[in-house]
């Protein structure tokens, strides 16, 4: 194998593991906004929730504004990956 074999056979690698990120990413995005619900076992969970209208201020003027209800990203770590987390 030559140095530029090797070269092109790291780039497909990458590409492909680009494409692989991109789908699960997609899945998930595509799960959540679907049916409000999507899970990688032994990771987490994501969801979708609401948060409610509420009134806010701008910084700038301390005017009052109001805010509208919007849909949210929510994200449940499971037990192992947050046993993980914490072990280092």
């Amino acid at each position: 194998m030559t140095e530029q074999e090797l070269v092109d056979t790291v780039v497909a690698a990458k590409s492909e593991s680009k494409m692989a990120i991109d789908s699960l990413i997609d899945a998930v995005t595509t799960a959540v906004a679907g049916s409000g619900i999507g899970q990688l076992i032994g990771f987490g969970s994501f969801s979708s929730g609401e948060r409610a209208p509420r009134v806010g201020r701008r910084p700038a003027s301390g005017k009052a504004i109001q805010i509208r209800a919007a849909k949210t990203a929510k994200f449940t770590a499971r037990k192992m990956f947050r046993e993980a987390v914490n072990a280092s």
